[in-house]
């Protein structure tokens, strides 16, 4: 009885272990508290500030949502943008020249959107717009079946997001190929898709010679400025256009580079490296002396990942190339 009667007074002088989350939602309740008070939250736990009700199909029906979005922390701080209005004010703008600003796809299935995010979305229709204030907890791919099991389990940081959902559709790939197929009509109406690999697209600018042997080809090389469609340089090996461009810094190195020659496109290397296909098949349509622009939907390139801040997830590629070789 002394035993028992010791360890519950032991066990009642203990404090309680605090959650992960605790101290973090004692300072986000304070914080709703004084800048929106009698807000409702969600289900989950955000709190919806602004909504403007779309006119076009629901979100929910769709895989894919194209958005502008802009994150920032609860002080107002910039935390992320598409807007590049809102990075030229912050002065991010200047500081990523080759930075891609403009829409953004979200992807919905498989629980590839934050939890919070995907909570807000399902209800909104193509053209609605909303700003909402996420905590942490619900800034995260993980899945849980209640709002306390996210306050359990996750860490993360409370954002207010801005967005608006411009578009919605089931298949991003042929979403982007329409979007390239028109682009090309309106610039290259002369210019057809390649027969040989979809989603291609080859401008010659100059002819090369035809008389070289390619196979037994040596001292090969390329120059080449890479764009996106929006005619915005994110890599060239030409320094005038990189100083144009605003890439150049003091440890930059321009020059054409080597290109290890193949029959089969796919094994084409550049500098010893191997290259995206989309760039791999330009260049094994050309001869020495040549030069062409080819364009390609990013199944040929960065594919649903991208490339850095230059190259967002499904964005079409335009390349200048030029091969040149040895005598």
């Amino acid at each position: 009885m002394l035993a028992a009667a010791c360890m519950t007074l032991f066990s009642c002088g203990k404090e309680t272990p605090e959650g992960k989350n605790d101290d973090n939602k004692r300072e986000f309740d304070a914080w709703i508290q004084e800048n929106h008070p009698g807000i409702e939250p969600t289900a989950l736990g955000s709190y919806i500030l602004e909504e403007t009700p779309g006119t076009g199909a629901p979100a929910a029906d769709s895989a894919y949502l194209r958005v502008e979005v802009t994150s920032r922390y609860l002080d107002g701080t910039v935390y992320t943008t598409t807007s590049e209005q809102v990075a030229r004010q912050v002065g991010s703008y200047f500081s990523a020249p080759t930075a891609y600003f403009g829409p953004v796809i979200w992807y919905r299935s498989g629980n590839s959107l934050y939890a919070g995010l995907e909570e807000l979305v399902s209800g909104m229709n193509v053209g609605g717009s909303m700003t909402a204030v996420i905590p942490g907890w619900l800034n995260t791919f993980k899945r849980y079946s209640s709002a306390a099991g996210y306050l359990k389990n996750v860490n993360g940081t409370n954002l207010i997001y801005s967005f608006k959902i411009v578009e919605a559709f089931n298949d991003a790939e042929a979403w982007e190929l329409d979007s390239l197929s028109r682009y090309m009509q309106a610039a290259y109406p002369e210019v057809k898709q390649d027969t040989t690999l979809a989603g291609f697209w080859f401008v010659p600018l100059e002819e090369g010679d035809e008389s070289v042997d390619m196979d037994s080809a040596s001292g090969l090389y390329i120059n080449y400025t890479g764009r996106r469609l929006d005619g915005k340089v994110f890599d060239t090996t030409i320094k005038d256009t990189a100083t144009v461009a605003g890439l150049v810094k003091s440890s930059s190195s321009f020059g054409r580079k080597s290109i290890g020659w193949n029959s089969d496109y796919s094994k084409i290397t550049m500098g010893g490296s191997t290259v995206v296909d989309g760039f791999a098949y330009g260049i094994s349509k050309l001869r020495p002396g040549g030069k062409a622009l080819c364009f390609f939907y990013s199944g040929l390139g960065y594919k649903n990942t991208g490339s850095g801040s230059a190259i967002p997830a499904f964005c079409p590629l335009c390349f200048e190339l030029e091969m040149t070789q040895n005598e």
